[in-house]
């Protein structure tokens, strides 16, 4: 049995053999110190091409969020759902579902973490799940 492979290894690296941790990653402005999420070819703010791989970490705020009642075509999980900006310790802010949080206890400003789930590829079709399981990257409130 292999593990599964994240969704997205520009922006998710796992680091166990079990595939239920990772890290999120990006890149650092050498010059200006910026960082951003996934892959970047020049500093967004300074448009420096001076850039390094960074280990964003697990951990974040939650920034913002919305309750999704109507999902987009093709969503495979549970509605409603909750959809979090999460900004990290360095600055980027991150997209994702969060999970494990009833809806009446979000906060702006909660502290979060990254939660890891495999999912089902699609299958080539269209329908149900053909595919070898992805890791996927969520949030949920930290402790839980």
């Amino acid at each position: 049995m292999s593990v599964p492979e994240s969704v997205d290894p520009r922006r998710l690296r796992i680091t166990n053999e079990a595939g239920t941790e990772g890290t999120l990653i990006g890149f650092r402005c050498r010059e200006c110190g910026v960082s951003v999420f996934g892959p970047a070819t020049f500093c967004q703010a300074c448009t420096s091409f001076e850039l390094e791989a960074a280990d964003l970490g697990r951990v974040g705020t939650l920034f913002s969020y919305t309750i999704v009642r109507i999902p987009p075509a093709g969503w495979p999980g549970a509605v409603p759902y909750v959809l979090g900006q999460v900004e990290l310790p360095d600055g980027p802010q991150v997209l994702a579902e969060v999970i494990d949080c009833e809806h009446s206890a979000l906060a702006i400003g909660m502290p979060v973490e990254l939660a890891i789930e495999a999912v089902g590829a699609p299958a080539a079709s269209g329908g149900g799940s053909g595919g070898a399981d992805k890791l996927v990257y969520k949030w949920r409130p930290a402790g839980a």
